[in-house]
């Protein structure tokens, strides 16, 4: 059904597209209607991501026209129909960016999402289980009205791409802490349980798989203090090495750096090191600016990945939101070749950039290892804060870049 349902789309929207003569303001009504009007329907169907893929499309037809980029209404469908006939839909292989790693990607996906996810403030991804190509995952939400995570099932093709995701809904924390900005998840096999941190307050916390809290955390007070804007943003954890990293968004006041800060199984300090920033693209931020990094991925050699992030939204109306931009650079670091207490060298591994009219504009702020493919390779994933779905048009993509 949904696949008709685009293919009359396609066919229609050139006849439906407005003459060069007519004003914009006239022609948006009907382009609009008959787009939020699909859009609904095919909304409550989708569950894969190429039903996704189709409604990426006609939301991406409806930012054009609300933005009286008339040449833009069309452009999606047409892009569509090359993909297609040319087989490739949503197995594009996608080019990778210049200056990427080749000797650690192998493949970047392009971005999913899917509805029947709630849309949310995802900050945050960790992995419970997985059997092949299928597991379980724990997301947190940094505007949460209250604290706790949300569980889904992820499935996979042998190419990295999601390919369905299933909705297991929200475990509260017996804390009934509120408003306390959650930015990073881990899940502790060993001890089957989660840790939670709290941007607002810089401190990790930890709770079973049902929510209730078990007392234990792991010290931060001394490392992280408190900070307007540069809280505890980062999370992860490495069974392999049996190691927690943490990482403040921002610079804290009175320092030249970011603090990565290890711990070891039992929950203790185990060294620390100093993180670089790049420098700033914009030399006037906008209404809405952000840079730091927005998360960490624990490698099982003992390296991690940096997800540094600068995103910048001149001002909040239409026209000044198109200059919007999101610039995501995904560095390694190596702690285990660098003495503690002194600044990582960081080595470039891809680079994921989007703008406020790009079809996937993502503002990336989670991350995490996936499955083992069957063909080789590690799947690495990104999931994307959508400032819960900000008025329709942001969504909460999931993009996976395959890992040699």
């Amino acid at each position: 059904m949904i696949k008709m349902l685009l293919a009359a789309t396609l066919a229609v929207a050139p006849v439906a597209a407005p003459a060069a003569s007519d004003s914009t303001t006239a022609a948006q009504p009907s382009i609009l209607g008959m787009a939020k009007a699909l859009i609904g329907f095919i909304s409550t169907q989708a569950a894969t991501a190429e039903d996704s893929a189709m409604v990426n499309i006609l939301q991406r037809s409806v930012g054009a026209a609300e933005a009286g980029d008339m040449d833009g209404i069309i452009a999606p469908f047409k892009d569509a129909a090359t993909q297609t006939l040319s087989g490739t839909g949503s197995q594009t292989v996608q080019p990778l960016p210049s200056g990427t790693d080749t000797s650690l990607v192998a493949r970047i996906n392009p971005a999913t999402f899917f509805l029947n996810i709630p849309a949310a403030n995802y900050s945050g991804i960790a992995p419970v289980s997985s059997d092949g190509l299928e597991g379980d995952f724990l997301l947190v939400d940094d505007k949460s009205s209250s604290e706790g995570f949300r569980r889904v099932r992820l499935t996979f093709d042998p190419l990295g791409q999601i390919v369905s995701a299933t909705d297991l809904g929200f475990i509260e924390a017996s804390s009934g802490a509120v408003s306390t900005d959650g930015e990073g998840i881990v899940f502790i096999p060993h001890r089957g349980s989660v840790l939670l941190a709290r941007e607002a307050s810089n401190e990790i916390f930890e709770f079973g798989l049902d929510g209730k809290a078990s007392g234990r955390a792991l010290h931060t007070a001394s490392f992280f203090p408190k900070s307007a804007n540069a809280g505890l943003e980062s999370l992860t954890y490495s069974p392999e090495t049996g190691r927690f990293w943490t990482t403040t968004e921002g610079i804290p006041e009175g320092h030249e750096n970011l603090r990565i800060q290890c711990y070891a199984n039992w929950f203790w300090p185990s060294g620390h090191w100093f993180y670089t920033l790049d420098k700033p693209a914009v030399s006037k931020p906008g209404a809405i600016y952000a840079r730091g990094v927005s998360e960490l991925c624990a490698l099982p050699d003992g390296s991690l990945l940096v997800l540094e992030r600068e995103a910048n939204i001149p001002g909040t109306s239409v026209k000044e939101a198109v200059g919007a931009f999101v610039a995501c650079k995904l560095y390694r670091v190596e702690p285990g070749k660098t003495k503690t207490g002194k600044v990582l060298e960081k080595h470039l591994v891809t680079r994921i950039d989007s703008r406020a009219l790009d079809l996937s504009f993502a503002n990336y702020e989670g991350m995490c290892l996936g499955p083992e493919l069957p063909g080789g390779g590690r799947v690495l994933i990104l999931v994307a804060d959508s400032q819960a779905g900000y008025k329709g048009i942001l969504r909460d993509w999931f993009k996976t870049i395959v890992l040699k």
